[in-house]
């Protein structure tokens, strides 16, 4: 490559960089939090001791399913996809294993992720600015940037979705037959490692019939299912050493998945009530600044309406194309997509900020005050993403609540003394020693532990449900916690109870 042909990829690396320092900030600061235990364990088990097992977990103690057994989860974990245990455990044994290093594996796939929505904003309207500020709006994006910083294999799941979708971009005038083959592959490893990545199907699918729906043969159906028939072998070999133990985890682990199926338009409505409202962008427990975030989706909404019925908001085709599938997104999240968790947004959000990168350059080119309107809203959308971002850094939760917390349970438990408290705390008392994650508190086994660590969102979300679900169970938590046991500690986080 020549420097000229280099100069345009600077911007694109500048908006890397700034991902990389963002999310590795966020990275050593940010406590850890149950689920990446739950997706974590089994890859340092592998590497341990062989099996893909959850060695802290307590079988009948999940807080999503309290009291229905995940037989065998202790030396088989099957209620998540298996590339979310074997790409960790690979890292691990290449880089060895840590908090901050599994964090640096979602960072990496970060990396990749923009790279490929900066190439698929190119590939779709030649324009370089609309890359480049697609770059710059998804490194600063606070879900994209905090799923880059995060054990949940969320990144990589959602990095493969957009490669998938760059592959086939990149091959489909070349070779219609590889593009379907190279781009379907990258797809199953996307769903293979997170089932939520399979979304990004819809986005080829868009694309294929736009571009290639006269060129598409049942050649390339089949070409398309190889790498799912493969990937599905595999996974059946794995699920056929325990099937009965695979049914009960993943039985476990569906709970209200699919209620939307049955209520779509409820589904739609929720989507935007509990997802982008309640758990994202305007919970119930915000102040002061951030109130304002909730400025963050209507300005996405607005873009997005704005490319997609204003011609001279969206004078090339490509632009449009995006803000088509940033609809059908919403619609398949909606019905399919039940638990409503704000972390799912890392495959959502950076297709929105492609979209307002759009209206960004296609208004910048128009000149006069449309120039200065759009610098404006899109200052503003970088200033309210870093903003969050920065105040997650500067309160630094692992060193002023984690560490804390973790240090009193090592100076004060015995080597024999049993602690419950969520999965975070293996990252500080080992995955194999005298730690459970049981949220019924010992109701099911009848164990009973020294110390209890409770946390919100953690076990304190679990025994506030718990009401609705099991009556017996929370009478047994909440005497147990009175009568039983005693505060005696507390940060901004964590409360640890000793037993009486």
């Amino acid at each position: 490559m020549t420097p000229s042909s280099l100069r345009p990829l600077a911007p694109i690396a500048l908006a890397a960089l700034l991902f990389a320092a963002l999310a590795l900030a966020t990275a050593v600061t940010k406590k850890p939090w149950f689920d990446e235990v739950h997706f974590t364990g089994p890859a340092v088990d592998l590497i341990t001791r062989g099996s893909m097992g959850q060695p802290v977990v307590e079988p009948l103690g999940f807080a999503s399913s309290p009291g229905i057994p995940q037989l065998r989860v202790n030396t088989r974990a099957y209620y998540a996809m298996p590339l979310s245990h074997l790409a960790p455990a690979a890292w691990y044994k290449l880089a060895g294993f840590g908090l901050f290093r599994m964090r640096a594996l979602a960072t990496l796939w970060g990396l990749v992720a923009l790279s490929s929505w900066c190439y698929i904003v190119d590939n779709l309207t030649g324009s370089r600015l609309m890359a480049i500020l697609s770059g710059l709006l998804i490194a600063t994006d606070r879900f994209f940037v905090d799923a880059g910083a995060d054990g949940r294999p969320d990144m990589m799941s959602a990095a493969l979705g957009a490669l998938a979708l760059a592959a086939y971009l990149a091959l489909r005038q070349r070779s219609l037959g590889r593009a379907a083959l190279v781009s379907q592959a990258l797809l199953a490893a996307a769903v293979f490692t997170h089932p939520i990545g399979g979304i990004a199907e819809f986005a080829i699918l868009v694309v294929a019939i736009r571009f290639d729906w006269r060129r598409l043969t049942w050649r390339h159906a089949v070409l398309a299912a190889i790498p799912f028939a493969v990937g599905g072998a595999l996974w059946g070999l794995y699920i056929g050493a325990d099937p009965e133990a695979f049914r009960a985890q993943i039985a476990g682990n569906s709970i209200g998945r699919f209620r939307y199926l049955t209520a779509p338009l409820t589904g739609l409505v929720d989507e935007i009530r509990v997802r982008f409202l309640d758990r994202a962008y305007a919970p119930p427990h915000a102040t002061g600044f951030r109130r304002l975030t909730i400025l963050i989706p209507v300005i996405y909404a607005a873009t997005v309406f704005a490319v997609l019925f204003s011609r001279a908001a969206s004078p090339r085709p490509g632009a449009r194309l995006l803000a088509m599938v940033a609809v059908v997104y919403f619609v398949v999240f909606g019905f399919l997509e039940g638990a409503k968790p704000a972390f799912y947004l890392v495959y959502f959000t950076p297709l929105l900020a492609c979209c307002m990168a759009c209206w960004t350059g296609a208004e910048w080119q128009r000149g006069g005050w449309r120039r200065c309107v759009a610098a404006g809203m899109a200052t503003l959308l970088v200033l309210l993403q870093v903003s969050w971002i920065a105040y997650g850094i500067r309160r630094d939760s692992y060193r002023n609540a984690y560490l804390p917390a973790v240090a009193y349970l090592n100076q004060h438990a015995g080597p024999k003394d049993l602690i419950f408290a969520a999965s975070e705390f293996a990252f500080g008392l080992g995955f194999y020693g005298n730690f459970r994650d049981d949220s019924t508190l010992g109701y099911f086994t009848g164990k009973r532990a020294a110390y209890i660590v409770v946390e919100e969102p953690g076990y304190g979300e679990a025994f506030r449900g718990f009401a609705a679900i099991n009556p017996a169970l929370d009478r047994y938590v909440q005497e147990t916690l009175k009568e039983d046991y005693q505060p005696v500690y507390a940060n901004s986080v964590y409360r640890i109870y000793a037993r009486r």
